[in-house]
């Protein structure tokens, strides 16, 4: 049984220039086909003036599953912001594909 009318709301791609940086840091990410797996760099951010200028190498996390990797990322990189989260899905899931299908991979852009 429905109470109210809900909204539809189609899905549209946030534009770079109005993503919001994470104030915690960021990550590289990289497949190494040598080792079969994808490894992640996360950096806590270096700020000068006020913007981010740089980054210190806090964590390298290893796995070749992305949801293994993604689930680790929230264990032990607490507190991001929401959209980090589902972006590092999405490039985790890239990664994997590239990883299992030796192809190349190329981090994408928030």
């Amino acid at each position: 049984m429905v109470d109210k009318e809900v909204p539809l709301i189609k899905a549209k791609k946030i534009p770079q220039k109005d993503v919001i940086l994470d104030p915690k840091g960021f990550f590289v990410i990289e497949v190494d086909k040598k080792q079969s797996e994808i490894r992640v760099e996360y950096y806590s951010n270096v700020y000068k003036n006020k913007r981010i200028v740089s980054g210190i190498l806090e964590k390298v996390l290893s796995g070749s599953k992305a949801d293994a990797l993604c689930d680790t990322i929230v264990k032990h990189v607490p507190d991001l912001l929401p959209a980090h989260y589902m972006y590092l899905g999405r490039e985790l899931q890239n990664a994997q594909c590239a990883l299992e299908k030796n192809t190349k991979y190329v981090q994408g852009g928030c």
